[in-house]
This record gives C-alpha cells, structure tokens and sequence, in this order.
C-alpha cells in the first residue's frame, strides 16, 4: 500500500481543523441568564449594558391583553435582529412575581433550533447550537410555546434575553438584549394583602432611566396602608428602601431618587402595609 505524502497529510489536518473551527452549530449550550431575579442576563458573560447596541429584540405573544387563563397554551415569536451578525440567540423564563419560581410550561415544535432545558428548579427555552446560525445574516427568530399554570397563581413575568454575537470565539464585541412580558390573571391579579390589584396601575417613568438620575412611580392602591418600595439587584439583594408612610387608597404618585446607584438592571417591589403588590423591572444606564 503506498502511504500519502507527510506534507498531504498535514495540509489535510489543517483544512480539517479550519472547517471545524468555522462550521456552522458551533454556539455552545449555556444555563438561564434572562436577567431575571437570581440571575444575569447575557451581559453577565459578555459584558456590556443590555439594550444598548444597535440591534432590536421583540416577543411577538399571541395574546396582547396582558392576563392569562389558567391552562391555556400561548404562542410566542421572538426575533432578534442586528445587521451583519451571525450568531443570535434568545432564551426565556416563566417566573412566578409572588417568589419568583418556575411556572406553566414550555414546548417546542422545531427540536433543531429550539430545546426546553433545567437549571436547578428554573426551567427554560432557548435556541440550540444550529438555531443560532443566521443566513442571511442579521436576522433570526425562533417560537415555542407557553401553557399557563392550571390555576391562577397570581402575576407571572416572562424574561427574555438575546445575543447578537460577532462570532469571534470569544466573549468581547457582543451586544446582549433583555426585555420583559407582565401577565396577569384574566380579571385581576390577587395581592398578598387580600385586596384585588390590576399590574396595570404599576407604571414607571422613565425607564431605561440615566444612572443617578430620578424614578417617576404611579401605582393604584387597592386600600389605605403604608407605601413602601425596596430596590433589589439581579441577584434578589435589596440595594435601597423607600418609605412614603400611609397612603389611602386610589392612585399615588411617588418621586425616586436613584443617586449614587451604578448602571445595570434593578426590579423594583412595591409593598402596601408590608405585603407585596408588585415588582417592576428597571433599567439604569
């Protein structure tokens, strides 16, 4: 048998080794960072500011009223967009508000560029390795499903958290997307005080709001009590209180002062005479 020439098998191995290095499917498989309480987003890794680069990531949900009905299945699109990237990815989470745990389920109709997966309780769906790959590049979007939990267990929030990825092997030049989806029961959702509250009536202005900057709070209060709200960081710790005293019942308005807290993502939790109402996500750059 002849043998090939040295220098034939050489230039084969580094051809080989150059294809596997560019192949498409090579996005690697990594856990829950949604931004959600307890967790980073994308940026936790790749660094950056979520939603700050030039790329747009939207949850089209097929159902806009903001509730859900116990047991039913929603169908969702998310798209990621960011020109001249080829490497998107999203991944999502159901979390109950009221101790932020896992709720309803995922499912999956397209096994190759979607997966369901666990960390720890927390359950997720996300893209796969090939579901990241782009081409054309710039574009990309991906659905599942979401069916609500069986009974009404209070408001649910969906965090969703993209990657625009410059495809570089490494962490460096990406720009992560975050953003969130508030459902409530489809009549109104049950405070923690036995009192009926619409998430509705919980809005802040602006947000994204500059680092240091002042926080605009409207919210409804379903009766009188003592207002408070605490300021908790990605990894559920309370980073500042506020205090407003009693309140009566009806709409309030409340300024926050956010001076001397670095950029990144914040939820914000108001509590009427002790027991949770609600909790709003914010963004601060």
């Amino acid at each position: 048998m002849k043998k090939l020439p040295v220098f034939f098998l050489l230039a084969a191995s580094v051809l080989a080794l150059s294809f596997w290095m560019e192949s498409p499917c090579d996005s690697p498989l990594v856990g829950g960072h949604t931004g959600a309480p307890g967790e980073t987003g994308c940026d936790g890794c790749h660094g950056g500011t979520p939603n700050t680069g030039p790329g747009t990531l939207t949850l089209d949900w097929s159902d806009t009223s903001g509730h859900y009905v116990p047991g039913q299945v929603y169908d969702a699109i998310v798209t990621l967009e960011q020109a001249d990237r080829d490497k998107l990815g999203f991944v999502a989470l159901a979390l109950k508000d009221s101790g932020n745990t896992t709720t309803g389920q995922f499912s999956i109709d397209d096994a190759d560029r979607t997966r369901t997966f666990s960390d720890g309780p927390r359950k997720y769906v996300s893209h796969t390795p090939c579901g990241a790959d782009a081409v054309p590049s710039g574009s990309l979007s991906w659905t599942f499903h979401w069916q609500a939990p069986a009974t009404d267990v209070g408001a649910v929030t969906i965090y969703l958290a993209g990657l625009a990825a410059n495809h570089n092997h490494n962490t460096s030049g990406d720009d992560a997307y975050e953003l969130t989806l508030h459902l409530t029961p489809a009549d109104s959702v049950a405070s923690a005080s036995g009192e009926r509250f619409d998430k509705a009536a919980f809005s802040l202005h602006p947000n994204p709001v500059l680092a240091g900057g002042q926080l605009n709070v409207r919210l409804t209060l379903p009766k009188a009590g003592r207002l408070e709200f605490r300021l908790l960081d990605v990894a559920g710790r309370a980073v500042r209180s506020f205090d407003f005293g009693e309140k009566g019942a009806g709409e309030q308005m409340s300024l926050l002062d956010l001076a001397g807290l670095g950029s990144g993502v914040y939820f914000l939790e108001a509590s009427l005479a002790g027991r949770e109402l609600a909790v709003e996500k914010i963004l601060l750059r």
